[in-house]
């Protein structure tokens, strides 16, 4: 269990630390999801990590391909790899569960922001898509924790 504590503390900073960066620099260091992906090898199941991968990262990778928009907005590539590997640490159906969280909070939130701005385009909003991934990537990790006390 201890492991466990140590892997999600760890998981944890190293989101946050991605959430910061991509607000400051409006990108996200390989070098975070190369250590998200290290983190995921303690306690490792490995059909678990390497399912979590694909299930989790490809759907953005996708998303990243088919929509391709002129203005620049669109899904970049440490997102795509920063889901990846948060996939990689949580597994396929928590990955799945940060991304419901993550991207419902990013909705919510350019919903507010374009309700209280004067620009009544919705696809004017442009937001940093990691600090949702870290609250999504960290309660899916508290919901794993759970389970494992179960």
């Amino acid at each position: 269990m201890l492991i466990l504590i140590i892997k999600g503390g760890l998981f944890a900073l190293l989101l946050v630390l991605a959430a910061v960066w991509d607000i400051r620099k409006r990108e996200i260091p390989d070098a975070i999801s190369l250590l998200i992906m290290i983190t995921g090898l303690l306690a490792i199941d490995t059909w678990d990590a390497l399912s979590g991968l694909v299930m989790t990262g490809l759907p953005y990778f996708l998303a990243a391909i088919l929509i391709h928009r002129d203005d620049g907005f669109s899904i970049g590539g440490g997102d795509i790899k920063l889901m990846a590997s948060c996939g990689f640490v949580l597994g396929a159906p928590l990955g799945a569960m940060q991304s419901i969280i993550s991207l419902v909070l990013a909705m919510i939130a350019g919903l507010c922001i374009r309700l209280s701005s004067e620009s009544k385009k919705l696809n004017s909003i442009a937001l940093p898509l990691a600090p949702f991934f870290c609250v999504g990537g960290i309660f899916s990790y508290l919901a794993l924790l759970v389970s494992a006390i179960n």
